[in-house]
C-alpha cells in the first residue's frame, strides 16, 4: 500500500508540473438543464471525455495552440467550439446543445419525455459497465409515489411491496440486502432494526433527478453490491433560474379518502454564477388501507396439507411523507469547486389493524374443525392519534470537492447519514374464545382461497380478555464516510491511459432498544368487553371483508379510541409487568468500520476500445453487544463479540464500439455482501405463545460473488435502442435462514438461525427495446415503445438438511416491463405494464415449508396536457388491475398471505418556469 501511494504521489508531482493546457466546462440542453453522457472531443489531438451526471467535463494534456472541440449527444445538434490555448492554461467553456439532429439521430427532441429519454440513453451509451439510466422526466411522469415504484420499470429489477407501495429492491434475483442503494454516491443507512435493507418508500420520486443502476461495478465503487448498485442523484443547481410548483389531490378507492400532494423547486445561480443553489420540497398525505388474509399450513395425521393458523386482517393507514433537499455548489477558482448536499426524508405511518385469528386448528373428522378464536386491535396512545405510529427519518449531509492540479483530478468527500425508526406507545388489546366449532368453504376466485368461519354466530359474552400490552421501539443507523480519489493521466492522445486511485473510510453504528409491558386491571370488573366497547370494522367498498370475515359479528373489535384513551400509567387502576422475553434479545449495539483502497487503470485505444482493470481491498471490522434471554431462569444476560476480515476484489471491464451506433461490453467483477448486524449477535429470542426460537450466529461469513456480464447495444437512428445481454453469478457463503424443529426444555420448538450456505449460481438473459414507431408508419411518429425482459435460472447447494433442487431466494424467473407513450408538443399519455414471476422468498425446513412470492401484474396510466405555456395538468391511475400482494407455501394453491389495495388516482397542476 505504501508503494502504491508513493507511486501515485510521484505521478501527481510530475503531472502537476507538466506543460499542458486543460479545458473544463459544462454542457447543458436548450432549457439550460445539465447534459450527462455528452461526448466531448478535441478534434486535432483526439482527446475525448464524457460529461458526468451534472454535465461537467475536463479535457487534460491538450497541446498549446488553436484547437477545436466537438460536443455531441443523442437527439441534439453537434456543437463545435474553437479555442486558443497557451501552455499551462486552464480554459473554461460552457456549451449549450440545441434541438436537432446528429449522426445518430434523425429525431428532433422537443417534448420533455423525449428529451429526458435522450439524456438517459446518451449516458448509458458512454458507460463502460452494464448500466441502466432513468432521467427526471421518466421518473416524474410515471404514477410513482416513491422512487421504488420508478425502479421496478428497469430491466432486471423487481420490487417487494409494503402496504401497496414499493419498498425493497431485488436486482437480477438478488435479495435487497445484497444490493447497494446510494444517494449521490454514498451508501444510505437502513431504518429497519435487523437488516441492511434501504426503505425506498422513504424517498419520493420527485426529489430525484437521475437514477443510475450499475450492474457491473468498477474498482472505485464500494464492493458490497452483488446484485447491483443503485445511485439516486438528487436535483442539482440549474444554469438559470428555475421555479417549479406542483399541487394535486387524488382518491384511494379502498379507503375512499382523498390524497394530497405538493412539491416545489427553486434553483438559480448567484454571485456572478459562482454559487449555484437548488431547494426542493415534497409533501404527500395519503389515507389508505389494505384487506388481508393469512394462513399457515402443516400436514395432518393423514398426510394431507391442512390449515393450522388462519388470520383475517384489516388495515387503516395514514402516511405523511415529507422530504426536503438543498444542493449548493461554489466555484472557488478555476478548476476548484466545492459541493454541499442535504437531504431530509420523514415518513410517518399511523396504523390501526384489526385481526381475527383462528389458531390451533384441529379437524374433528366430520368436516368441521375446532379452534381458538382471537380478536386483536392494534393502536396507540392518544398522543399518537390512537394509532401505531411508525416514524422513520433518513438524513444525508455531504460536502465534497473537485480540484484540478495541472492534469491531475483530485476529488474528496465527507458524508454523514443517519436513519432512524421510532415506534412510541404501540398498543395491543386482544380477546379470545376457546374450543369454537369452525367450518371451511372455498372461494371460487382466482386463488381458490379457503374461507374459515364459526358454525354459529359469535357471542361477544363468550370472549374473555387475553391481554393489554404497550411497547416502545427505537432504532438508528449512523454512518460517517470519507473518501479521497486521484485521477492521473499517464498517456494522452487517441490512445491514452489513466490511473485512478483512492482511499475510503466508512464507519457505522447500528443500535436498537425496545421494551414491552403487559397491563392488568386491578379491579377485574373494570375490564372492557367486546359488546360494550366494541367497534365494527367495515369498508364501503370491500374486496375481502364480505367473503373472509366469516359470519355476522366476526368483524367486532375493541375501539382504538378506547384503547388509546386508557391511562396505563395510573398505578391505582393498572398493574404493570415488564416482559423481557418479548424484547430483551432484540436489543443490540453493533459497530462496523471499513477501510478500502483501490487502483484502477483505464486504457483507451481510440474511440472503439476501452479497458478498465482494477483491484480493490476492503478491510471490515465489526463489534457487537446483545442479549441472550434464558426462558427457564427468566433473565437476560449480555453477549458480545468482534470479528475482522479482508477482501481483495479484482475487476476487468471492456467496452468495444465498432461504430457510433453499436456498443459491446464484457466484464468480470468480484463483489461481496456482509451479514446483517443483528444476525451476528449471539442472541436467543423466545416466543412461547407460538413455540418459536430465533438464534443469532456470530460465525457468519460475508458472501462473495464472481460476476460475468456480456452485453450488446444497437442504437437506432430515431432515438432508441435494442440490446441483449447475458450474466452469470456464482455466490459463495450466501446467507439464508435455516428453519428446523428441535426439543427445548421438554417441548418442541421451531428454530430459526442464519447460516452460510454453499454455492449459489444465477444465470440470466436481458433484452431491451426502445424506439419511436414511425418505422411502422409516419403517422405513428409521436408514439414511443419501451420494453425489456429478464429471464433467470438459479441453483443452490449447501442448505442444511436439504438435498432437493431449490432456486436462489429472490430470483424471479421472468420479469417484463413495457410502456407505450404518445407525445406531441402539448399532450403526453403513457401506459405502463410491469410483470414479475413467482419465486422462492424464504426457505423452510423442507420443500413444503418454503415460502414463495407470487407473480405480480401492474398496469398504470398517466398523462399531462399543457393548458398554457409552462402550465400542465396531469392525471395518474395506479394499480388498475388491483394486484394483490400474495405469498404461498409450497405450491400456488396454499395461500400464506393475500393483501389487496385497490386503485389509486392522482390529478393536479404543475407550473414550470
Amino acid at each position: 500500500m505504501k508503494k502504491l501511494l508513493l507511486f501515485a504521489f510521484t505521478l501527481f508531482f510530475l503531472s502537476v508540473n507538466a506543460q499542458n493546457a486543460v479545458v473544463q466546462g459544462t454542457v447543458v440542453d436548450f432549457d439550460q438543464f445539465p447534459m450527462p453522457g455528452a461526448l466531448v472531443t478535441a478534434v486535432q489531438s483526439g482527446h475525448s471525455t464524457v460529461t458526468d451526471d451534472l454535465g461537467n467535463f475536463t479535457l487534460t494534456n491538450l497541446p498549446a495552440g488553436e484547437i477545436e472541440i466537438t460536443v455531441s449527444s443523442l437527439g441534439y445538434k453537434d456543437v463545435v467550439k474553437t479555442l486558443s490555448l497557451s501552455e499551462n492554461a486552464l480554459v473554461i467553456v460552457d456549451v449549450q446543445l440545441l434541438q436537432g439532429t446528429n449522426e445518430l439521430s434523425e429525431v428532433i427532441v422537443t417534448g420533455n419525455y423525449l428529451r429526458n429519454q435522450a439524456k438517459a440513453l446518451a449516458q448509458q451509451r458512454q458507460n463502460t459497465g452494464v448500466t441502466n439510466v432513468v432521467n427526471a422526466d421518466q421518473i416524474g411522469r410515471t404514477p410513482d409515489a416513491n422512487i421504488g415504484d420508478a425502479l421496478k420499470r428497469i430491466s432486471g429489477i423487481t420490487i417487494q411491496n409494503d402496504q401497496g407501495e414499493a419498498r425493497d429492491i431485488i436486482i437480477r434475483g438478488l435479495a435487497p440486502q445484497l444490493n447497494s442503494v446510494m444517494v449521490n454516491g454514498e451508501r444510505m443507512p437502513s431504518a429497519e432494526g435487523d437488516n441492511r435493507k434501504v426503505q425506498l418508500d422513504l424517498i419520493p420520486s420527485d426529489m430525484i433527478q437521475t437514477v443510475v443502476v450499475n450492474k457491473a461495478v468498477t474498482a472505485d465503487m464500494d464492493a458490497d453490491a452483488i446484485g447491483g448498485a443503485v445511485n439516486l442523484i438528487t436535483r442539482q443547481a440549474p444554469q438559470r433560474q428555475r421555479i417549479s410548483i406542483t399541487g394535486g389531490s387524488g382518491y384511494n378507492f379502498l379507503s375512499q379518502k382523498p390524497i394530497w400532494t405538493g412539491a416545489a423547486i427553486y434553483g438559480n445561480r448567484f454571485m456572478n454564477n459562482k454559487l449555484g443553489a437548488v431547494v426542493s420540497i415534497s409533501v404527500n398525505d395519503h389515507d389508505f388501507g389494505s384487506d388481508n388474509a393469512e394462513m399457515e399450513w402443516e400436514f395432518d395425521a393423514a398426510g394431507n396439507p391442512s390449515i393450522v393458523d388462519y388470520q383475517v386482517r384489516g388495515y387503516n393507514v395514514r402516511r405523511l411523507r415529507q422530504s426536503y433537499s438543498l444542493s449548493l455548489d461554489y466555484d472557488l477558482a478555476k478548476g476548484h469547486k466545492v459541493f454541499f448536499t442535504a437531504l431530509h426524508n420523514d415518513r410517518k405511518d399511523w396504523e390501526n389493524r384489526y385481526r381475527l385469528r383462528y389458531r390451533d386448528i384441529e379437524s374433528n373428522g366430520d368436516g368441521t374443525y375446532t379452534a381458538e378464536v382471537r380478536r386483536q386491535t392494534k393502536g396507540g396512545a392518544a398522543s399518537v392519534n390512537n394509532s401505531r405510529l411508525e416514524h422513520q427519518i433518513a438524513n444525508n449531509f455531504a460536502l465534497r470537492g473537485e480540484h484540478l492540479f495541472g492534469n491531475i483530478k483530485a476529488n474528496w468527500s465527507v458524508n454523514s447519514a443517519r436513519a432512524s425508526e421510532t415506534r412510541p406507545d404501540e398498543r395491543y388489546i386482544s380477546y379470545r374464545e376457546k374450543d369454537v366449532q369452525m367450518e371451511i368453504t372455498s372461494d371460487p376466485g382466482e386463488y381458490t382461497f379457503l374461507q374459515m368461519r364459526p358454525v354459529t354466530t359469535p357471542n361477544f359474552a363468550d370472549f374473555g380478555l387475553k391481554e393489554v400490552t404497550d411497547q416502545n421501539g427505537f432504532t438508528y443507523d449512523q454512518d460517517f464516510n470519507g473518501r479521497f480519489d486521484l485521477e492521473i493521466p499517464l498517456v494522452t492522445g487517441k490512445t491514452n491511459t489513466t490511473l485512478k486511485t483512492g482511499l475510503r473510510v466508512r464507519t457505522k453504528r447500528k443500535f436498537r432498544e425496545n421494551n414491552f409491558t403487559e397491563y392488568e386491571w386491578i379491579n377485574g370488573d373494570n375490564e372492557p368487553t367486546l359488546g360494550e366497547n366494541g367497534f365494527q370494522f367495515e369498508r364501503g367498498d370491500s374486496y375481502l371483508i364480505d367473503g373472509y370475515w366469516g359470519s355476522e359479528n366476526s368483524n367486532q373489535f375493541i375501539d382504538p379510541a378506547y384503547l388509546g384513551g386508557l391511562d396505563l400509567s395510573n398505578t391505582s387502576e393498572f398493574d404493570a409487568t415488564d416482559i423481557p422475553e418479548e424484547y430483551a434479545a432484540g436489543n443490540y449495539d453493533a459497530n462496523e468500520s471499513i477501510g478500502a483502497a483501490y487502483a484502477m487503470l483505464t486504457q483507451n485505444w481510440g474511440s472503439k476500445h476501452r479497458l478498465v482493470a482494477g483491484i480493490r481491498a476492503e478491510n471490515t471490522a465489526n463489534s457487537y453487544e446483545g442479549f441472550r434471554y434464558d426462558i427457564v431462569e427468566e433473565i437476560a444476560s449480555e453477549t458480545n463479540g468482534d470479528a475482522s476480515y479482508l477482501n481483495i476484489l479484482p475487476s476487468v471491464l471492456y467496452r468495444f464500439s465498432p461504430n457510433t451506433n453499436t456498443v459491446v461490453r464484457a466484464s468480470l467483477t468480484n463483489t461481496l455482501a456482509r451479514p446483517n448486524y443483528y444476525d451476528l449477535v449471539p442472541y436467543e429470542a423466545f416466543n412461547s405463545d407460538d413455540s418459536e426460537i430465533e438464534l443469532g450466529n456470530p460465525n457468519l461469513s460475508a458472501a462473495s460473488a464472481w460476476n460475468i456480464d456480456v452485453n450488446g447495444e444497437r442504437y437506432f437512428s430515431n432515438l432508441g435502442l435494442i440490446s441483449a445481454g447475458i450474466f452469470y453469478k456464482t455466490i459463495d457463503n450466501f446467507i439464508y435462514y435455516n428453519v428446523y424443529d428441535d426439543v427445548f426444555n421438554g417441548e418442541t420448538y421451531e428454530f430459526t438461525k442464519p447460516e452460510n450456505g454453499g454455492t449459489a449460481t444465477i444465470t440470466g438473459l436481458e433484452f431491451a427495446f426502445q424506439r419511436q414507431l414511425d418505422v411502422l408508419s409516419p403517422s405513428l411518429k409521436n408514439f414511443n415503445l419501451q420494453a425489456n425482459t429478464t429471464l433467470t435460472q438459479s441453483t443452490t447447494s449447501g442448505i442444511l438438511d436439504r438435498d432437493d433442487a431449490v432456486g436462489f431466494a429472490g430470483a424471479a424467473p421472468l420479469m417484463v416491463n413495457t410502456a407505450l407513450a404518445y407525445e406531441n408538443k402539448k399532450l403526453m399519455v403513457r401506459l405502463s405494464y410491469n410483470y414479475a414471476g413467482s419465486y422462492v422468498d424464504e426457505y423452510g425446513g423442507d420443500a413444503f415449508e418454503d415460502r414463495y412470492y407470487d407473480s405480480q401484474h401492474f398496469l398504470d396510466i398517466n398523462g399531462y396536457y399543457e393548458v398554457a405555456k409552462n402550465v400542465r395538468v396531469f392525471v395518474e391511475l395506479h394499480n388498475i388491475l388491483n394486484q394483490p400482494l400474495r405469498y404461498y407455501q409450497y405450491q400456488s394453491q396454499y395461500t400464506m398471505q393475500m393483501e389487496y389495495y385497490n386503485l389509486r388516482a392522482n390529478f393536479g397542476v404543475k407550473l414550470d418556469l
